[in-house]
């Protein structure tokens, strides 16, 4: 009889076991069963809820929105007077709703990032620049940001939007009128009103719950273990779960703090309100076919099948190929530096960089060795790489204090 028993629970346990494996290779959060983080390269995680989130998803379905619930195009998230949710954007990026707020995706696209906002206030915390641009759709205005900062967005009743700028700068209305840290524009339709300086030392609730949470995610990933982090990367890479062609890092999950934080695939990166992400993608010791392009990869021919391309099409495909042999973090790190270099406007000491070391509110001085591999020029074959996972009782307590 107690066999007969040990053996029905043996068979429940792997089920769940791999019923959690399957999910997540649909839902492109993968893992491996028994791996301490948990790895995904999408938009809308919820890290966090506070009070009444609800939410309706697009099959019409409603119900309250809880931590660790995944958010999908077209389902419509809302606060009540007393709710907080913060929800994971693009790896990197995050959105922190205040009360009466009204959101959802129209695109999650890394390129092309579309985020609705119907009502009341939400913090934007984000990475862009003019290929990696953010657009907010607002009931009276649309907002593109392509500059990293820290946004503050206010729908007024009018449906126009107030925007303060924390960090970085945006360009407002059909004039392109710049609006730098520290001031604040009114949009309406395509037109700004006018800009105004605000007093950053004066903070609500949002803005102070915000930049904590800011400084929470950077001590998280200051305390990600090496051989427990490249196990999951490993484990999650060989199930098609990220590559370093499509993202400008990963979001992992830590069991014992419970919270996503991000994982930059470049050295040197801070947060958008400038706290330091002292652990990258080079401090684990991974293959060199996790630097190669996927092999599966072939520019899209700007023809129809068959036609023969012209010498312009030619180029269209081979600059096409040449991108995407240059990982996008780089893309993104050589985009940064180009416009530091051309843009006599940019102001280091609010613009909230990747890489700012002048400016860092966090403590990166990371003793850990890295490995900075150079990538290839061409795609090279890869193979699987299978490891072992360790065990919890292998790696060390990493609880935030």
């Amino acid at each position: 009889m107690k066999k007969n028993l040990l053996f029905v629970v043996s068979i429940v346990v792997f089920g769940l076991l791999f019923s959690t494996i399957v999910f997540a290779q649909n839902d492109k959060v993968v893992s491996a069963a028994g791996d301490m983080y948990v790895i995904s390269a999408k938009a809308g995680g919820v890290n966090y809820t506070e009070g009444k989130v609800a939410i309706i998803r697009k099959d019409g379905k409603s119900g309250l929105l809880l931590k660790n619930d995944k958010i999908e195009i077209g389902d419509k998230v809302s606060t009540g007077a007393d709710g907080k949710a913060e929800i994971l954007l693009n790896p990197g990026s995050f959105v922190r709703l205040g009360s009466n707020a009204k959101f959802e995706f129209q695109t999650t696209d890394l390129d092309n990032l579309k985020l609705k906002l119907s009502g009341g206030s939400a913090i934007f915390e984000v990475y862009a620049d003019k290929e990696f641009k953010v657009t907010l759709d607002l009931p009276n205005a649309d907002i593109e940001l392509t500059k990293s900062g820290v946004y503050r967005v206010d729908v007024l009743a009018d449906g126009s939007g107030k925007i303060s700028v924390w960090k970085g700068r945006f360009l407002a209305g059909d004039e392109e009128t710049e609006v730098k840290a520290g001031r604040s524009a009114i949009v309406k339709g395509k037109t700004a009103g006018t800009i105004a300086k605000f007093d950053r030392d004066n903070k609500d609730e949002l803005d102070i719950w915000s930049d904590l949470r800011a400084k929470e995610a950077s001590k998280i990933n200051k305390r990600l273990q090496r051989d427990a982090l490249t196990s999951s990367l490993l484990n999650s890479f060989n199930l098609g779960g990220w590559n370093m062609f499509s993202t400008l890092g990963v979001w992992v999950f830590d069991s014992f703090s419970g919270r996503w934080c991000f994982l930059p695939f470049g050295q040197g990166w801070r947060s958008p309100y400038g706290y330091g992400y002292g652990f990258n993608i080079y401090n684990c010791p991974l293959p060199p076919v996790v630097y190669t392009p996927p092999v599966n990869w072939t520019p899209s021919t700007p023809t129809p099948s068959g036609n023969p391309m012209t010498p312009q099409q030619a180029q269209i495909r081979e600059e096409r190929r040449q991108t995407m042999q240059t990982p996008t973090f780089q893309r993104f790190e050589n985009n940064q530096r180009n416009e530091t270099r051309g843009d006599s406007r940019n102001d280091n000491s609010d613009s909230g960089n990747w890489n700012n070391t002048r400016n860092s509110r966090s403590d990166s001085n990371d003793t850990r060795t890295t490995n900075t591999p150079s990538f290839p020029s061409t795609p090279a074959p890869s193979t699987p790489v299978i490891v072992n996972t360790p065990t919890r009782s292998e790696t060390k307590d990493n609880r935030i204090d």
